[in-house]
């Protein structure tokens, strides 16, 4: 993901945006790779015979593959991709399918740079992954899971752009809510004119903008306690590696992980200043 950094002193919601956008646009198109990948692969008959595990298709899946993965392991056979499939094999045609799709997407150097074999594992399972790399016939069984495994990937894809257009549209609501109060923070300052010359507007007046400054905290302890259940139920729909969330998946590369929280606290420090000042020249005033 690159980096993408908020302006010294901007609003850090702005490079939450833009990063956001960027993925989004990721997402689509690994959606798209993975539609093109099946349809590739549909078209592709099945094979039968070959040396390949035979009860692949048992109950439970790819039994025979995984005890297979297992003698291979321990035999040293690991890590040589492809090594089974012959030239004009169908394993081939699909191999070549998932590097014009998957393997081709704009993105794919910078974000996986993986191998066929290791990006197979990591999207279809290491026993899939075997069986399309290590075995020497494209059984109808593996076309069938392949098949699966691939629609399994779009679901997925699907299910994560969903997150990332409602993360869009959180941050766009906190933004729509938060310029209002930075509006209303700039006049009172305002009003106050120079910071020596706080009393000068009267105790009453003074006492009116403290009343002001503490609704607007309000407002952003609202809008805070919002993106918190926002955050809550990403973490609901989303089933990330490890503790990563949505948050810290998309902005890992911006300066701050949760940007919306962030601009509501430089929201909430100015408040705080602001109501300081003003007790000041209450006192002051008195």
């Amino acid at each position: 993901m690159p980096a993408i950094h908020a302006d010294e002193g901007s609003d850090p919601i702005r490079a939450a945006r833009a990063a956001l956008r960027v993925e989004r646009r990721r997402v689509v198109d690994e959606r798209e790779a993975f539609r093109a990948f099946r349809s590739r692969v549909s078209s592709i008959p099945g094979e039968s015979g070959g040396t390949g595990p035979a009860d692949a298709s048992a109950p439970g899946g790819f039994a025979g593959v995984a005890d297979a993965m297992r003698s291979a392991v321990g035999d040293g056979a690991g890590g040589r991709g492809d090594a089974a499939a012959a030239p004009g094999s169908r394993l081939v045609t699909v191999r070549d399918a998932y590097r014009a799709t998957v393997m081709s997407v704009p993105h794919y150097a910078e974000e996986y740079d993986d191998t066929y074999e290791r990006s197979v594992a990591e999207e279809f399972g290491p026993e899939l992954a075997y069986a399309l790399t290590r075995t020497d016939c494209f059984r109808e069984e593996y076309k069938r899971s392949v098949l699966s495994a691939a629609e399994t990937a779009v679901q997925e894809r699907e299910a994560f752009l969903d997150a990332v257009e409602s993360e869009l549209e959180s941050i766009d609501r906190a933004a729509s809510r938060l310029d209002p109060i930075r509006s209303e923070i700039a006049a009172i300052d305002g009003e106050l004119g120079d910071e020596g010359d706080d009393a000068a507007a009267g105790f009453g007046a003074l006492d009116a903008c403290r009343t002001r400054t503490a609704a607007l905290r309000d407002d952003c302890d609202r809008i805070a306690a919002r993106r918190q259940r926002v955050l809550a139920e990403h973490t609901r729909r989303l089933a990330l590696d490890g503790d990563l969330d949505l948050p810290g998946y998309c902005y890992q590369d911006l300066d701050v992980t949760y940007p919306v929280l962030a601009a509501v606290g430089a929201v909430g420090d100015r408040l705080e200043a602001l109501r300081e000042r003003i007790e000041r020249a209450m006192a002051l005033a008195r």
